[in-house]
Formats: C-alpha cells, sequence, structure tokens
C-alpha cells in the first residue's frame, strides 16, 4: 500500500496529469473496500492527502477532480488520523465543490455528489468537521438548494447526499435543529421534498385516498425510497425536541400536508420488502415525536363516500395506516422470535411507542387498536395463559417479561394505553404476574387508575361465554385454574402445625442469607422490603396510639376544670 502511495506521490510532483489519474484509478481500485489503513505511515498519509487536495485547489480536469475526490472519500472512512482533511481549508475546499459555500466555483454533478460523500464521512468522523461545517452555514445552503429541487439538472443522489449530510449534521449538532425548524423554514421544506420528489406519482394520481391496505399499493422506485429515509430522519431530527406549541405554529396547510404524506408513505410499497420496510421504519419513527392532532387526524381520514370504502372502516375513518403499523408490529415481533431475540429493543421499540402516541393523542385510534390487539375474550382464550398462543396479544404478553427493559416497559404501557391505564382492565387481559413489574413501576400494585384522562363512552364488552367463566379467572396467571386437590387433607391438626413450623423455619433461613427479600406493598402502591413495611407500620401505631393518649388527657383535664369551676368559682383551683 506505500509503495503505491508513493508512485503516486511522484506522479503529483510531476504534474503529468494523465500519470495522476493512471495511479489515482489504481488506488481507488485497490481500496474500494477498505475502512482503515493502520499500515500506512502517519507523514506518508499526510503527504498524500496533501497532494490531493493542493491538486483540487488548482482546478484539474473534470476526471482528475473526480479521481482525487474517490481517494478522499476512501481516506476519510478512517476515523482517525484525518490530519488536513478535518481542518478547516480542507472542509471549506470540499463545501465549494460541493456547493456549499458563497463562492462555489461551477462543477459537474458528479463531482458534487463525490465532494458530498466526502463531507458525509468527515461529519460522521470528525468533531472538528462538524463544528466547521455548523459554523460555515453549509445548513442554509443545503436548505436553499432545496427550494431549487424541481430544477432538471439537480438528480436524486445530489439530493439524497442533501439530505443525509442534513441528517447527519442535526444528529451531532444539537444547536442546528431549532436553526433548521425556526430560522430556515425546514419542516415545510422537507415536507415538500417528500410530496414533489418522492411521491410525485402517487399525488398526481391521488390513488393513495381510495386504496386500502389490503389492495394493490403504488411502487415507489429505490431512488424515491431511499431519498424518502433521509429526509424522514433529517424531519425527525428536526422535530424530536420541539415543542408542541412550536409545532402548532407552523402554518395549517403545512401541518395538513404532513400527515398526508405520513399517511401516503405508509400505503405504498418500494421494489422489495427489505426496501419497503426500511423507509416504513423511518416514517414510524417519526410518528414517536408528538405531533399535533392535526397531523394524526390527516392519516385516518373520512374514506370518499362517507363511511363505506377503503379496506379498514372504523367508526367512518379510513384506519387503513393503521393496519400497516400494526402488520409492520408483527412482521417484527415475529422475526424477533425466530431470531431468539437479538437486538429485541432497537427493533420493537419505535414502532410500540409510535402507537403508545398515537393511541394517546386520537382516542378513535386507540380504540380501533384496542379491538385490534385486545379484542373481548371468550372462554376458550380464558382457558389459557394469555402469553399462550398465537394472537398479537400472546405475543406482546410474552413481551412483558422480557429481560430487556426497554421492551418491557414499552410493551407494557402500550397495552395499559389500550386499557385506558385501568388496572383491573389490564390484569385481566395480560394476568397479575405478568403485569406486576409496570404496575410496581406506577406505584399501581394496591389496584387503581393511571391516567384517567380518557373517554368514558367506551364500555369493556365481553362475550357471553366468557362471562360464563370470569368468577373461576385466577387474575395472578390471567386463565380459569384447574381444581387441585388440597395438599392438606388427610393430615392431622399436628401435621399441618409441624409442616407449618418447617415452612416458616426454611422461609426465615433463606432469607437471613439473602436468598429471597420478603416485600410488602405500601400505601402508595410500591414495593417495600418487609422489615421497612412493619417499621413504618410500628411508627404509625405508635403515633396513632400517642395522639389518642393526648386526647385522652385532654379531656380529663376539661373534666377536671369544669369540675374545679363549679366547685370554687375559679378554674384550675382546689
Amino acid at each position: 500500500m506505500e509503495a503505491l502511495i508513493l508512485s503516486t506521490a511522484s506522479a503529483f510532483e510531476s504534474g503529468n496529469e494523465t500519470d495522476i489519474c493512471n495511479k489515482l484509478q489504481e488506488f481507488n481500485k485497490e481500496n474500494a473496500q477498505t475502512f482503515g489503513f493502520p499500515e500506512l505511515g502517519t507523514e506518508t498519509k499526510k503527504k498524500f492527502m496533501s497532494d490531493l487536495l493542493h491538486t483540487l485547489e488548482t482546478r484539474p480536469s473534470d476526471e482528475c477532480h473526480i479521481l482525487c475526490l474517490e481517494a478522499l472519500r476512501i481516506l476519510s472512512r478512517e476515523k482517525h488520523r484525518m490530519h488536513q482533511l478535518k481542518e478547516k481549508d480542507g472542509v471549506h475546499l470540499l463545501l465549494k465543490l460541493a456547493r456549499l459555500s458563497d463562492d462555489a466555483p461551477e462543477v459537474g454533478n458528479q463531482i458534487i455528489i463525490e465532494a458530498q460523500k466526502c463531507l458525509c464521512n468527515l461529519v460522521f468522523n470528525s468533531e472538528d468537521a462538524q463544528r466547521i461545517c455548523s459554523e460555515s452555514n453549509c445548513v442554509a445552503h443545503i436548505m436553499n438548494r432545496v427550494k431549487l429541487y424541481s430544477e432538471p439538472n439537480i438528480t436524486y443522489d445530489i439530493k439524497f447526499f442533501d439530505m443525509r449530510l442534513l441528517f447527519l449534521l442535526t444528529a451531532l449538532c444539537p444547536e442546528l435543529r431549532e436553526k433548521v425548524r425556526k430560522d430556515l423554514n425546514g419542516i415545510p421544506l422537507l415536507v415538500q421534498v417528500l410530496e414533489t420528489d418522492t411521491l410525485a406519482s402517487v399525488f398526481k394520481s391521488q390513488c393513495a385516498a381510495s386504496v386500502g391496505a389490503s389492495e394493490d399499493l403504488e411502487t415507489l422506485t429505490d431512488d424515491q425510497a431511499n431519498l424518502a429515509c433521509e429526509v424522514l430522519k433529517a424531519l425527525f431530527n428536526t422535530i424530536i425536541h420541539a415543542n408542541l406549541s412550536d409545532l402548532e405554529g407552523v402554518e395549517n396547510k403545512v401541518l395538513e400536508g404532513s400527515g398526508r404524506v405520513l399517511k401516503y408513505l405508509l400505503l405504498t410499497v418500494a421494489g422489495t420488502d427489505t426496501k419497503t420496510e426500511e423507509y416504513h421504519n423511518q416514517t414510524i419513527n417519526l410518528l414517536t415525536c408528538h405531533l399535533p392532532q392535526q397531523i394524526i387526524s390527516e392519516m385516518i381520514p373520512e374514506p370518499d363516500g362517507g363511511a363505506v370504502g377503503g379496506a379498514a372502516i372504523y367508526n367512518g375513518r379510513n384506519m387503513d395506516t393503521m393496519v400497516v403499523i400494526l402488520n409492520f408490529l408483527e412482521k417484527r415481533l415475529d422475526r424477533a422470535a425466530a431470531n431468539k431475540q437479538r437486538r429485541l429493543a432497537e427493533q420493537l421499540s419505535p414502532v410500540i411507542s409510535a402507537l403508545c402516541v398515537l393511541s394517546r393523542t386520537e382516542p378513535i385510534i386507540r380504540r380501533f387498536l384496542k379491538e385490534q390487539v385486545l379484542p373481548p375474550l371468550d372462554a376458550k382464550e380464558a382457558a389459557s395463559l394469555p402469553e399462550e398462543g398465537n394472537t398479537l396479544r400472546n405475543k406482546l404478553v410474552r413481551l412483558m417479561t422480557n429481560p430487556s427493559t426497554d421492551v418491557k416497559e414499552v410493551v407494557a404501557d402500550f397495552l395499559f394505553i389500550l386499557c385506558k391505564e385501568s388496572v383491573t382492565r389490564l390484569v385481566k387481559y395480560t394476568g397479575y404476574g405478568n403485569a406486576a413489574g409496570m404496575l410496581a413501576r406506577r406505584g399501581l400494585l394496591a389496584g387503581g387508575q393511571g391516567n384517567t384522562d380518557y373517554s368514558s363512552d367506551e364500555g369493556d364488552s365481553d362475550t357471553e361465554d366468557y362471562l360464563e367463566v370470569r368468577n373461576k379467572v385466577n387474575p395472578v396467571t390471567g386463565r380459569v385454574e384447574e381444581e387441585r386437590r388440597n395438599p392438606m387433607e388427610g393430615m392431622t391438626e399436628e401435621q399441618k402445625e409441624f409442616h407449618a413450623a418447617e415452612l416458616a423455619e426454611m422461609i426465615d433461613r433463606i432469607t437471613r442469607e439473602g436468598v429471597i427479600k420478603p416485600m410488602s406493598v405500601s400505601p402508595d402502591g410500591k414495593l417495600v422490603p418487609m422489615d421497612e413495611y412493619i417499621a413504618a407500620t410500628r411508627n404509625q401505631w405508635r403515633q396513632a396510639l400517642e395522639e389518642e393518649s393526648e386526647e385522652d388527657d385532654d379531656d380529663d383535664s376539661d373534666v377536671n376544670d369544669k369540675i374545679n369551676v363549679k366547685e370554687t368559682g375559679k378554674p384550675g383551683k382546689s
């Protein structure tokens, strides 16, 4: 490797552009899949970078331009030893060639694209490059170019790497998020890219307004799907930490467009299932942000013709988008089970979090999801454990006791929201044992209600055969248990006392050895150690007795005072 670069250095010194291009072609081809150069000496690498940057400054031919940028892109993959690339002059040169600076020269599209790729690598790997890009107003130039995306000379590749660079900058430079959102009018511009550059055919034909989740969907090209992913990621960074009041302050027209765009993104597919899942995933990630209710309502419009039309009509609203999200969730659940739960939190938390946000934001969505995920139980379901089976409820309940804290908490929260945060209703669908962790976390082990801000126009209907067995359901396991023989049947009283004392002694021993830690439920519904609970209870009793004693003393003193007044005419004297 070092020999090749040294020979390239000789070509640079000679100034022969043909020799330079030949050597760079050899280097780029040999290192197309290389992501580090540990064997390359520091001084050799610095000299190579210096030669590349100097050649770019001399305005060579387009071919030499592109080859130099390709070599810099390969070198910028290495996180360390970036040398001149992460310095101000190097970053500014790349910004010029990407046409993201005030004094940008006229260059071809391929040069712009290669410079964009170098900048993406630099921003990802170098804090210095992040700071320089942030200070150089690079984001403003990206948003200015976004306004020109309708021009035919701006290709999909340029748009794609613009959005990728914007995503990286807003992810790694938090101070830029508010600037994009407020100063640069970022939300409407990014939504416009989704509408005109990824969903143009959908909006033109208006087919998405009438297709359902079970019908033929509009197909996006790979370029459109890839661009949609990057725009959605940039939008997520821009919105995630915004106050709801800031988003509601955006023009109503933009809000309407946002909801409609998100709906169409979910109701379209790409050329492959993998690509479809990729941009559906980014769409769902955006729904984890607390978006205004107007945007969410746009995703579940009234279908053409009132309460008919579409694949999933519920209370006069088209729920096709919710069906797509539920199918996406079930696909992820099945894959996680098949892969023995690898990367489970990454796979499941975003989509379940999105369902939580949607359910809290729009009551009709919560009611629809409740019917899909937690439909009325029947006697057959009551005979099985809630975690046994292949329904969506069974799959989710199994995750309530998952080792991953992130997963079990978000799943429990979702089911609790569907139950309008009623402990009784949640225990009915999941069993107390599965729900205990979440109830302890919320201080609801003793029962009760969480957030009560839910509509009251919805009853909890049960099937007739479930009502017949409801009183036989064990609330801990969530199913009807078979009658079991009494283990003490046939024992004498002496035998019962002996086994009870033996059990008490065993519990005491394993408690002292730290094997178990007896707990109790405090008045605020949380688990506390038994010894602390007993001590607190004793203190309460002691205080109550002392207060009662003081009241008795006061009563006796009042009686004595009245007697003394009656006998002597003066209080307190005998």
